[in-house]
């Protein structure tokens, strides 16, 4: 039997437990029936009316022994679940249908559990504590995804690229450096490692970059996996993004303007030709000034 783990994505419990037995009827393992049945229990135990998934029995009936559908009523409206099993494990969904963006119903939202009224959501933490209480009893262990590199940025680096085994053996992905971040034999000591002028980067070293809209910004750099580099440049959970190299750079911020249009180089010289063409000598000499400034 494989590890088995649980996490949680929004509204949805995943839970990751194969039995390793084969199908009669089929290729592949034998869906772990029993976990799925026993976290059923618990929600029927909780107030849920469980039956099977109306939609999957009228459009695939053969695959209605894997997937069940329930409710559970509040005052602010109904909770709903879609539950499926299958040869790696399982997976319970909650949505609710009274605040929805998507027009084929809170099913298929984004956010779900932001767009829950009040009393569903109360309703949702309370079917989750008990599913989660179920499995960590059975001995299932919890995986807490890392939504932010923010504040650590190794954390979340590990969580990305370590694979199940190396989670597994308490090892870490790439050969690390003393600090613990991928050494030269995997980010390469040039190239990857090099700034925009060719500076080499450190992990936890400052560098600038520009964002689209040519705004100058300031964070510390990490990672360096195939030339692409994890910026933090502030303290809230979206305050990062991923750069390549060639786009970071060290500068004295009081000499460099603090916004540069995008495009601005080839947007002077098309003005500055235009300027020369129609003879327009004065407009060309103030773009030509301008163009001279901006290199």
């Amino acid at each position: 039997m494989t590890e088995r783990t649980f996490r949680l994505h929004d509204t949805s419990l995943l839970v990751s437990a194969s039995t390793g037995e084969p199908r009669r009827d089929r290729v592949g393992d034998r869906p772990d029936y029993e976990t799925f049945n026993r976290l059923l229990s618990v929600l029927a135990d909780a107030g849920f009316a469980i039956g099977r998934d109306p939609q999957i029995e009228k459009n695939w009936p053969i695959l209605g022994r894997y997937h069940r559908e329930g409710k559970r009523s509040t005052p602010a409206g109904d909770l709903w679940f879609s539950a499926e099993t299958y040869p790696t494990g399982c997976r319970i969904e909650f949505f609710q249908q009274v605040v929805t963006v998507n027009s084929n119903g809170g099913k298929y939202d984004f956010d779900r559990r932001q767009k829950m009224p009040y009393l569903i959501g109360k309703a949702f933490e309370a079917a989750l504590r008990r599913m989660r209480a179920h499995l960590i009893e059975r001995g299932f262990a919890e995986e807490v995804k890392l939504e932010s590199p923010v504040p650590d940025p190794m954390a979340y680096f590990n969580a990305k690229w370590n694979m199940e085994h190396e989670r597994r053996n308490g090892t870490n992905r790439f050969q690390r450096g003393p600090d613990g971040w991928p050494d030269d034999t995997v980010i390469g000591s040039h190239g990857n490692r090099l700034d925009r002028d060719k500076v080499r980067i450190e992990h936890g070293s400052v560098r600038y970059f520009r964002t689209h809209r040519g705004h100058l910004m300031r964070g510390r750099v990490y990672g360096g996996i195939n030339g692409m580099w994890m910026v933090i440049y502030g303290p809230g959970l979206r305050d990062h993004t991923h750069l390549s190299c060639c786009e970071l750079f060290l500068c004295d911020p009081r000499e460099v303007p603090r916004r540069l249009h995008p495009r601005g180089k080839a947007r002077l010289q098309k003005a500055l030709t235009a300027a020369v063409e129609t003879e327009n000598y004065e407009r060309a000499i103030v773009l030509r000034d301008q163009l001279k400034r901006a290199a």
